[in-house]
């Protein structure tokens, strides 16, 4: 299983940085050490310069402040940090990403402790954008150990960091950090820090953790895609029932309007098996193969199922408990829900998850979520999948009673 991690997009990320930039400049002006005359009248002019949008005249106010003989180590820290604002200004972010590490690369001694900041972020960004990510790995680790928190867009990026750079570990650790904080919250954790935990898992080979974090994004976000990758790895569980993976394919037909031709040829093969026509035909019409077509069983099926229905008073829980099955492949789910109260009120049924399973889902499909729920969670036992299934509807009904709000985060690219 593979996920490719969302990096933070980075138009946003440079909008804080030159504003973040613009703001330390001032600060510069009145609380920084002292800088060569010359250097400072030529930075004067390309700050200047660049008020105006006169961003090729800025440049070349800089080239003279290069131009200076022996500049002190501020001189440079400065020159760099005007240098890098213009280029971000020109879209030349290579040239940014020179600059930018050319400042945050010098001794930490010669930084001045309220401008650190303002130089590792835009060179924590534009590191990034560059992929030199041992040098993004060096800078974040310098904002780590800044007294100031940072906020959640910046987190992100030190995050990415952490993972691009070789330590896995610590990204993960700092996402899973993220995420606790956002639940503690009552908020949505943020999808990126989900996919660095996954990606994480998958690069250290644990399927098992990353399968459970591909759960938490179903849960969290509702997406098409991360459903079709979790129902196709549950199918590929231990011990999976024939019963489950047909309660499988019922939530993968409710969820994908075009499911793997695999999974809904597991799903037909299962449905023939059990004598359930209606979700054969389902997997059929889904490009589903190798298994008998059900079209001829089901037509003759249908033609007598209002005489089963009306035979079921009479019958034991058995007999409508499996009613209510091939009620519900054929999309008959009133009458489904009925068949499975009246083998409830009878019992007899053996596999003890039959009845409320069924019953969640024919509510289910009625709308009725909370009572679908309310079966859902009387579901014990089963087989080695046979909790995952239960929660993977639990998430799908739970998604169609309203949206959760979302931990703050960066935009993905």
């Amino acid at each position: 299983m593979k996920r490719t991690l969302l990096r933070t997009g980075l138009a946003a990320s440079l909008m804080l940085g030159a504003a973040a930039l613009a703001s330390s400049a001032a600060h510069a002006a009145t609380k920084q050490p002292p800088m060569t005359p010359s250097v400072n009248k030529a930075l004067s002019e390309a700050q200047k310069d660049f008020g105006k949008q006169d961003y090729q005249s800025a440049l070349a106010a800089i080239q003279k402040a290069q131009a200076v003989s022996d500049p002190t180590p501020y001189d440079k820290l400065m020159t760099n940090r005007f240098l890098m604002q213009i280029q971000i200004a020109l879209k030349d972010l290579n040239a940014a990403d020179v600059a930018a590490e050319a400042a945050a690369d010098m001794d930490p001694a010669d930084i001045p402790d309220d401008q650190k900041e303002a130089v590792y972020k835009p060179a924590l960004q534009l590191a990034l954008n560059s992929k030199h990510y041992d040098k993004a790995l060096k800078y974040a680790k310098a904002l780590e150990a800044l007294p100031t928190p940072l906020d959640a867009s910046f987190q992100s990026l030190v995050m990415q960091a952490h993972y691009f750079g070789g330590d896995t570990e610590g990204a993960k650790a700092l996402a899973q950090k993220h995420i606790d904080a956002a639940k503690a919250a009552g908020q949505k954790p943020a999808r990126n820090d989900y996919d660095v935990i996954m990606s994480a898992q998958v690069k250290a080979k644990d399927e098992a953790g990353a399968e459970q974090t591909l759960e938490q994004l179903v849960a969290d976000y509702n997406d098409p895609d991360d459903w079709k990758q979790i129902i196709s790895v549950s199918y590929g569980q231990k011990g999976i029932r024939d019963i489950d993976a047909l309660y499988l394919g019922r939530l993968m037909f409710l969820i994908e309007s075009n499911p793997p031709a695999n999974d809904a040829s597991i799903v037909g093969g299962v449905a023939s098996k059990l004598g359930f026509y209606g979700d054969a035909m389902k997997a059929e019409q889904a490009g589903g193969t190798g298994f008998p077509s059900p079209d001829a069983n089901a037509q003759k099926d249908k033609a007598s199922i209002q005489q089963q229905i009306t035979a079921g008073a009479k019958q034991n829980g058995v007999y409508n408990i499996k009613l209510a099955e091939a009620l519900y492949g054929y999309g008959m789910y009133p009458q489904a829900e009925a068949a499975a109260n009246l083998a409830q009120s009878k019992g007899g049924v053996t596999d003890p998850t039959e009845i409320p399973m069924v019953l969640g889902m024919t509510l289910a499909a009625q709308g009725k979520n909370q009572e679908a729920l309310d079966q859902f969670a009387k579901v014990q036992g089963g087989g080695p999948a046979t909790p995952r299934i239960v929660r993977l509807w639990t998430y799908y009904v739970k998604s169609k009673m309203g949206p959760a709000t979302t931990a703050a985060a960066a935009p993905a690219q």
